[in-house]
């Protein structure tokens, strides 16, 4: 017996009926999908909950079986008579949830049983013909915290149901256990009130104005599709995947103050990166999407179950000589126009416009784009919370859907694609396509689209070229005449203060701040902090973050820790680290990967880690304007390191990650740790060579290893370059012939950019630190060959011998060394890594 038939309506006697209405336009829709294609997975919705706490299996199932005798939609079933559909409310229905205990099972395999269980629960179809279509399962994986996994048909619910089920969920289940009624509004409607309200308006003058409006919107519009890697089947197919990422926790921040700025809406905002971002991958300048919206425009409606979500159709010209905000502006009124209009219902929509019927696609729309924060609000009731989780895709229905959902935690960014149609190193591409397109606007948004150069290669955007920020940096006069960073050690502590004291004056509009003033108490909040944060560094050329502040937030203590104590009087400013960290994810177990410099390659082994891992770098990149690591041992370097961890109370299991000699540093990382006490699982590192066993290979080998390393080098460019997933100007520069050729000629794009300059700078202070360094008998260790080292590197282990440990693993990556961290060797990288991690810890 499956896990799904328990949550269906038991065998019996036939259910009473107690009312009949017409299907609205959406359920229509599903309907006629549904006879297609009977239990489409597709047109399932699939919600998954974390709950937390002291709670009961019996107090959830109970708190269910009210709710769907609170909603009719929850107890109906569909009908058809002379070729149309009615759905019908029955009395009552014998609900029934399943329970799955996974406590014993162990950690590594119970992520993977709930991951099968979702996806079996999500795609398992519906019969519209019985009523209840709805199903739960409760999966418990520990004493306090279970999954909640809910499946519904898209007939009877919404986007906007998962808010409303959550709330009458918590309060209800709350409820039982004080042994007190639940608080929830009285429900003015049921959804087959708004069903004869449809059926009515559809006949109303009001309508015959929104079809005008659509009909001169896209009488003339072309279908607009993203070009596929792959034909089309005759038939359009439902199977999909989903790849997302998540972004650094001040980006929905950015976003609405960017939003703000323009006076536009969040969504009105995005919808502008997304036309843009398909402009400039398919080169088209007329741009379709469609996308979504809660059609709940009545009070009397916020409270309901049910489906009343509308498809929009948006249509947007775009003009390559235009900057981003003025697209932005352009952009949102299409959008506001749009809203004024969104009674058309989809189904008519298409009616109206009788669009050439094609089996292989969708009508009207072949890519999608939503953004909104997530449904459920992560909320306590009584002694337990829920929180909203990500779901998994039960089916695709468009070619593409891009998803920007907000959470507490940070903004994720998704894109589901129809896997039959495009490779994944394509939806690779368009993701990060569509996180830089993000950064030009917010960063440059006098930009012109024409920035935004369309790719060479179809499908093939694993490597999407890199946008170049720095061709619309403008350089006012002010800035170029900006005086230099104050000289705070020739303050006393009281001179500092005063002079904070200015910057907090300013940003909080007060006339001044007392030592003792505490900033969040001053009215201060994240946005200020961030202006504030800014302004110390343009005066003082001191970086401090939002986490210092939320630790010392009184001007005092703020100032003593951000320029140290009285010993500065003496003329010696206090040593400061170079180094920092970076939060990629947070995940939800006590497992955590910490990555050591090249911060903008390891953001993708986040994406690819499972979330009960978290992801952190840190990288010393401030060593760029700070003298005090030149000359430093490789052990006082991994010491700095470990500070900037921050590691606190937390004492593991982590994992040390490096690439080549950021792979030394790992290793010497991983060693100090382990005598501090904290649970190292192991290193992983990347074409690393134990320092000085190349220098110790007769001169003939090593001139014969470096001979075979440059040919190999030159071959691969090569081939990217021809396969046009590389720009000539990036190959030339990776040569130092042609690059030191090319700054002599004063070819523009041959000096390195500031990260380039950057990394080449750390790389070699480290080199220089690691010359010297002896390794020692160390822990486990997983050692990664790229491309750029010949098999003979796994042979010999790298050269380390016994100080990576007994039995180190050698795993072969895809790419030639940083490219390893950019195409498929990621996820080579990311699950041996987690493989391993989970495997040894549980």
């Amino acid at each position: 017996m499956s896990q799904m038939e328990n949550t269906t309506v038991a065998s019996g006697p036939e259910p009473g009926l107690i009312a009949e209405f017409p299907c609205t336009q959406t359920q229509l829709r599903c309907w006629v999908l549904d006879q297609l294609k009977p239990g489409n997975p597709a047109l399932n919705v699939a919600v998954r909950w974390e709950i937390r706490g002291n709670f009961k299996a019996s107090t959830i199932e109970a708190a269910l079986r009210r709710i769907i005798q609170r909603h009719e939609v929850l107890r109906t079933r569909f009908v058809e008579r002379a070729g149309r559909p009615y759905q019908q409310v029955v009395e009552a229905v014998d609900f029934r949830m399943s329970v799955i205990d996974l406590r014993n099972m162990p950690a590594a395999q119970r992520e993977q049983r709930i991951l099968s269980i979702g996806e079996e629960t999500a795609s398992a179809p519906f019969d519209l013909g019985k009523p209840c279509l709805f199903r739960v399962t409760l999966l418990m994986v520990e004493n306090d915290r279970a999954f909640i996994l809910i499946t519904a048909h898209q007939s009877c619910f919404d986007g906007w149901s998962i808010r409303v089920l959550g709330r009458e969920v918590g309060e209800i289940a709350a409820a039982i256990d004080a042994g007190r009624q639940p608080v929830l509004p009285d429900l003015p409607l049921q959804y087959g009130d708004f069903a004869l309200w449809q059926d009515e308006y559809l006949g109303s003058y009001g309508f015959e104005t929104e079809k005008t409006f659509w009909k001169e919107q896209l009488g003339n519009a072309p279908y607009f599709e993203v070009p596929t890697d792959h034909p089309r089947q005759a038939i359009k197919s439902n199977n999909g995947n989903i790849l997302s990422v998540v972004r650094p926790a001040d980006f929905g921040e950015r976003i609405e103050r960017a939003a703000r700025e323009q006076r536009v809406s969040l969504y009105g905002y995005g919808a502008a990166i997304m036309s843009s971002m398909l402009h400039r991958f398919t080169g088209a300048k007329d741009i379709l999407f469609g996308t979504q919206i809660a059609g709940r425009d009545h009070s009397d409606l916020e409270d309901l179950i049910g489906v009343f979500i509308n498809n929009l159709v948006l249509r947007f010209p775009v003009s390559p000589d235009v900057s981003f905000s003025e697209h932005i502006h352009a952009t949102s009124e299409i959008v506001t126009a749009a809203l004024n209009h969104q009674r058309m219902p989809f189904n008519k929509l298409v009616e109206m416009l009788n669009p050439v019927r094609d089996p292989s696609r969708n009508p009207l729309i072949s890519v999608n784009f939503n953004l909104q924060k997530a449904f459920l609000e992560d909320r306590r009731y009584g002694d337990f919370e829920l929180i909203s989780a990500p779901s998994q895709s039960p089916g695709v229905i468009y070619d593409l859907s891009f998803i920007m959902i907000g959470r507490p935690s940070g903004w994720r960014m998704s894109i589901e694609y129809n896997t039959d149609l495009f490779d994944r190193g394509t939806i690779e591409g368009l993701l990060q396509l569509w996180q830089d397109i993000y950064e030009l606007a917010l960063e440059h948004p006098d930009a012109p689209l024409s920035a935004l150069r369309v790719p060479p290669r179809g499908g093939q955007v694993a490597d999407v070229p890199v946008i170049e920020l720095s061709r619309f940096r403008p350089a006012p006069k002010e800035v170029e005449e900006a005086s230099s960073p104050e000289d705070t050690s020739a303050m006393s502590a009281a001179q500092r203060i005063t002079a904070l004291s200015e910057i907090w004056a300013n940003v909080l509009e007060l006339k001044t701040v007392e030592p003792e003033g505490d900033f969040f108490a001053l009215g201060g909040h994240s946005l200020l902090a961030l202006r504030m944060l800014s302004a110390v560094r343009e005066r003082f050329g001191v970086k401090a973050d939002l986490a210092l502040l939320f630790k010392e937030p009184t001007l005092k203590g703020f100032a003593h820790a951000l320029f140290g104590d009285d010993e500065g009087e003496q003329g010696e400013s206090p040593r400061r680290s170079p180094w920092e960290m970076s939060v990629y994810k947070t995940g939800t177990g006590p497992c955590s990967v910490y990555t050591l410099n090249n911060p903008f390659l390891y953001y993708r082994l986040a994406n690819e880690l499972d979330d009960s891992i978290s992801v952190y770098n840190v990288n010393m990149f401030g060593a760029a304007k700070d003298q005090s690591t030149v000359g430093a041992s490789l052990q006082d370097i991994a010491a700095q390191a470990i500070e900037a961890m921050q590691l606190g109370e937390h004492r593991g299991p982590i994992v040390i990650v490096g690439l080549c000699v950021n792979g030394v540093l790992a290793i010497e990382v991983a060693r100090q740790l382990r005598d501090a006490g904290v649970d190292v699982a192991f290193s992983a590192v990347i074409d690393s060579w134990a320092p000085g066993y190349f220098r110790s290979l007769p001169k003939s080998r090593q001139r014969w290893w470096n001979t075979e390393k440059r040919i190999k080098r030159l071959g691969y460019f090569i081939g990217k370059l021809l396969s046009g997933r590389m720009r000539p100007m990036v190959f030339l520069k990776e040569f130092n012939l042609t690059l030191t050729l090319m700054q002599k000629l004063g070819i523009g794009g041959a000096s390195y950019t500031p990260e380039e300059s950057s990394n080449a700078l750390v790389t070699d202070l480290l080199v220089q630190a690691a010359r010297d360094y002896k390794p020692v008998k160390g822990g486990a260790t997983l050692l990664f060959r790229s491309q750029a080292n010949h098999p003979r590197a796994g042979k010999l282990r790298f050269g380390w011998g016994d100080a990576a440990g007994q039995d180190a693993e050698v795993i072969d990556l895809d790419g030639w060394h940083e490219d390893s961290l950019t195409m498929d060797g990621i996820r080579t990288l990311a699950l041996s890594v987690e493989d391993k991690l989970l495997a040894e810890r549980f």
